[in-house]
C-alpha cells in the first residue's frame, strides 16, 4: 500500500531535523576546542609551512644508501660509471650545513673545457642538488677566495671597550649601590637580552665547495659503439669543501667519471663522464649529511 502524501511530508522533516541535529552537534564540538589545542594546530601548520619554505627535506634519506659508482644496476645498463678518491677526509658536523654554494669550475686543462661545458656542469650539480633537497639553498657563485675569509675570521679587534660597557659592567658589579625600581627593571631587561643571546642558535652554515677540472673528454657515442674501446667520454674533478665563514677546508676529494660503449645501452644511453661525477658528488655529501643528521 503506497504512503499517503501527509505521512510522506512526516518522513522528510523527520529526516531534515536529524540531518540539522547532527550539524548543530558538530559546530559545537568544534566551538569547544580549548584554545591551547587551536594554538598547537596553528603551530603545527606554521611548522610544516616553514618546512616547505625552507626547501630542505632530510628526513627522506634516513634510509639511504650510498650508490656503488662502478658495479650498479644504472652503470650496467645506463653507463656512467665514477670512482671517488677521498684526499682530505671530511671534519666537523655537516648537519650544521644549510646552505650549499657551488663555484663554477676552474679548468686546469687549458681550452678543452670550454665556458658552455663549464656552465653545463655547475647547472647540472645544482639541479641534482635541488632535487635531492638536502639544503635550504643551492647557489651558483663565480668564485670563491678562501684566503680572504681566512684573513677576516682571524683578524683581531683593535677596538677600545665603549664607554657603556663600562657602565654596565660597573652598575652589574656586586659593589654597585642598590637602585631605584626603575634602575632594577634597566638590569632586568638588559639580563635578558643577555640570555637571549646566548640561546639563540648559531646562524646556519655555509658549504662552499670548489670545483677543478684536472681532465677532460667529450667523447663519441657512435664511436662508442665500436668494439674497438674508442673515444671514451671522461671527466675528472677535484672538490674542496669550504666553511664559508671562516676558509677553513674541510675536505677534499677527486671523483672521475666515464662513459664508453661497455654498458648495455651503448650510444643510445643519455649518460656520460659529467653524470658520473654528478651521481659521485651528489652520493658523497649525502652521505655525510645523513651520517651527522643520525
Amino acid at each position: 500500500m503506497p504512503m499517503s502524501k501527509s505521512k510522506v511530508t512526516k518522513r522528510i522533516k523527520q529526516i531534515l531535523f536529524l540531518l540539522t541535529a547532527i550539524a548543530f552537534s558538530a559546530r559545537a564540538a568544534s566551538a569547544r576546542q580549548s584554545p591551547s589545542d587551536q594554538l598547537k594546530e596553528g603551530a603545527v601548520e606554521r611548522v610544516a609551512g616553514a618546512a616547505v619554505a625552507r626547501g630542505e627535506n632530510r628526513e627522506s634519506l634516513k634510509r639511504y644508501k650510498g650508490e656503488n659508482g662502478i658495479l650498479s644496476a644504472k652503470t650496467v645498463i645506463f653507463g656512467g660509471e665514477f670512482r671517488v678518491t677521498t684526499v682530505i677526509p671530511f671534519k666537523g658536523n655537516f648537519a650544521e650545513y644549510h646552505h650549499l654554494e657551488v663555484a663554477r669550475p676552474v679548468s686546469l686543462v687549458g681550452r678543452a673545457l670550454t665556458p658552455d661545458v663549464a656552465s653545463r656542469q655547475v647547472d647540472k650539480f645544482k639541479s641534482q642538488f635541488e632535487s635531492r633537497r638536502l639544503f635550504e639553498t643551492v647557489t651558483v657563485i663565480d668564485a670563491y677566495d678562501h684566503a680572504t675569509a681566512s684573513q677576516h675570521e682571524q683578524q683581531p679587534s683593535t677596538s677600545a671597550p665603549s664607554e657603556k660597557s663600562d657602565d654596565i659592567d660597573s652598575a652589574e658589579s656586586l659593589d654597585a649601590p642598590m637602585g631605584n625600581f626603575d634602575d632594577l627593571i634597566a638590569r632586568d631587561k638588559r639580563r635578558a637580552l643577555g640570555e637571549d643571546a646566548w640561546q639563540r642558535p648559531a646562524a646556519d652554515k655555509t658549504l662552499v665547495v670548489v670545483i677543478e677540472v684536472l681532465d677532460y673528454a667529450k667523447g663519441s657515442r657512435w664511436k662508442q659503439a665500436l668494439p674497438l674501446d674508442l673515444s671514451k667520454s671522461i671527466l675528472t674533478v677535484r672538490l674542496r669543501y669550504y666553511e664559508k665563514s671562516t676558509g677553513e677546508e674541510v675536505g677534499r676529494q677527486i671523483i672521475s667519471g666515464q662513459s664508453d660503449g661497455s654498458s648495455l645501452l651503448g650510444p643510445l644511453s643519455p649518460r656520460d663522464g659529467l653524470s658520473g661525477v654528478a651521481d659521485g658528488f651528489i652520493d658523497q655529501v649525502t652521505r655525510r649529511v645523513v651520517a651527522s643528521e643520525k
